[in-house]
C-alpha cells in the first residue's frame, strides 16, 4: 500500500517538500496480529538497530523462525532473557501469547473495528500501552489517522519540521496535528523519516508553521 500523499499536501503543503525529499512510503500490511504484537513489545524503548538484533535472536530460538502461541507459552523466562529481552519483556510476549491462544481474534477481526475498539481490547494486555496499539494501528492495519504522540522518533522529526529548539509537548504535538486529519498517520512517517535523516536532511521549513 503507498501512502496516499497527495492528500496529506492539500491539506498542508509544507510537506510536499519533505515527500519529495524521502519519495512515496509503501507500506506492506501484516496479516498475525499476534506475531505483529511480539514484535512491537520487543522493540519498545530501544533503537531499531539494537531491537532487530534482539528479535532476530529471538526468531532464532525456534526452527519455525516465529514461535506458534503455544511454543512461547511454553519457552521459560531464563531462554528469552539469554537472547537480550528484559524479564518483563519477555513476560509480556508470553502474555501476549497467551491472549491470542485464549481468543482467537484474527486480522479480519481487527480490520472491522474502530481505532477506539482496538484500543480498548488490546489495552488490557498486560504490557501493552497506547505506543504500541499506534504501532499496530499504523504498521498492522495501515490505518492513516494516528499520531504517536509518545515516540521520540515522531518527536525529533516534529521539531525538525517545526524548527523547534527544544523537544515540543504532547499537547502541542496533538493540537498542531488536528490539522493533518484524516491523514496523520502520513505525517507521523514523514517524521521518522525526518528523524532519521536529521544530520543530513536540507528540507528547509518555513517558520510560518507555528503561526
Amino acid at each position: 500500500m503507498k501512502l496516499p500523499v497527495n492528500n496529506l499536501i492539500k491539506l498542508d503543503p509544507r510537506f510536499k517538500e519533505v515527500i519529495e525529499k524521502f519519495g512515496v512510503i509503501e507500506l506492506e500490511k501484516k496479516t498475525d496480529p499476534y506475531k505483529s504484537l511480539v514484535k512491537a513489545i520487543i522493540y519498545q524503548q530501544l533503537s531499531g538497530k539494537a531491537a532487530g538484533t534482539i528479535y532476530n535472536r529471538f526468531l532464532n530460538l525456534y526452527p519455525s523462525k516465529h514461535p506458534t502461541k503455544s511454543q512461547l507459552i511454553s519457552t521459560e523466562l531464563h531462554v528469552l532473557r539469554s537472547v537480550g529481552l528484559s524479564n518483563r519483556k519477555s513476560e509480556y510476549i508470553k502474555t501476549i501469547a497467551k491472549f491470542f491462544n485464549e481468543n482467537k481474534i484474527s486480522i479480519k477481526d481487527f480490520e472491522k473495528m474502530s481505532d477506539e475498539e482496538i484500543r480498548e481490547q488490546l489495552i488490557t494486555i498486560r504490557g501493552i500501552g497506547h505506543w504500541t496499539i499506534d504501532m499496530f494501528l499504523m504498521f498492522t492495519l495501515n490505518r492513516l489517522d494516528v499520531f504517536p504522540v509518545l515516540d521520540l522518533g515522531i518527536k525529533k522529526g516534529f521539531a525538525k519540521f517545526f524548527e523547534l529548539k527544544n523537544m515540543p509537548s504532547e499537547k502541542f504535538m496533538i493540537k498542531k496535528a488536528n490539522k493533518w486529519k484524516p491523514f496523520q498517520s502520513i505525517a507521523a512517517h514523514y517524521f521518522w523519516s525526518i528523524a532519521d535523516d536529521l544530520k543530513n536532511i536540507n528540507v528547509k521549513i518555513s517558520t510560518g508553521a507555528l503561526k
